[in-house]
């Protein structure tokens, strides 16, 4: 089998490698309807060091930069989540299972934080079933970045939100669209693959 007789070989077998890509499909979407739906809120913080003197712009946007990746690491801490829940009255900390390691995992998967680079601005995303735990919770967390950010940085470092949250209007998980595509690719990826690697193929060309 040769590389120019490739294409004839996949226009030939287009049924195997084409329904292998809608089965992946299918199968991504069933898998995406039994994953539970949640709603997002979105906030975005700036974090600014207004007393730092005799830095340039180059070196202070760097400080600012570690700055921002450290508190996103210190975001899904068991102590920040303590703190933050603590805070936030209005939120049913029973969404949260008991166990530390079930818990820990679930607080990774509710909270989501990107830095933009070179800017000092930080995304901060909650991820709830009902779409005001998920506002209160984003809420928790921006006002507890604000109190942590000058215990570990010195008053130096201060992070003040600069977006209200934002709850999203859909459900924010799962992504339909992408698990489709997703699906399909893997699909299709696996049909070419067994197109061109089946035996039977290959001893035909």
């Amino acid at each position: 089998m040769t590389h120019t007789s490739i294409p004839s070989i996949l226009l030939t077998h287009w049924r195997v490698w084409s329904l292998m890509g809608a089965a992946g499909l299918i199968f991504a979407l069933l898998i995406a309807m039994l994953t539970p739906r949640v709603y997002s809120s979105t906030a975005r913080v700036l974090i600014t060091q207004p007393n730092v003197a005799g830095l340039d712009p180059y070196t202070a946007t760097k400080s600012t930069e570690r700055i921002a990746s450290t508190l996103s690491e210190l975001v899904h801490t068991t102590t920040f989540f303590d703190n933050a829940t603590a805070q936030a009255k209005s939120f049913d900390v029973s969404f949260f299972p008991t166990d530390e390691h079930l818990r820990r995992k679930a607080w990774n998967k509710a909270i989501e934080t990107a830095a933009t680079p070179g800017t000092g601005i930080m995304t901060i995303k909650a991820y709830h079933p009902d779409r005001a735990q998920a506002r209160v919770l984003v809420e928790a967390v921006a006002r507890e970045l604000a109190v942590e950010a000058p215990n570990f940085f010195g008053y130096s470092a201060r992070v003040q939100v600069i977006d209200a949250p934002l709850p999203s209007r859909w459900f924010a998980r799962p992504a339909f669209f992408a698990d489709a595509l997703f699906g399909l690719l893997v699909g299709l990826f696996a049909g070419v693959a067994w197109v061109l690697g089946s035996p039977k193929v290959s001893r035909r060309e």
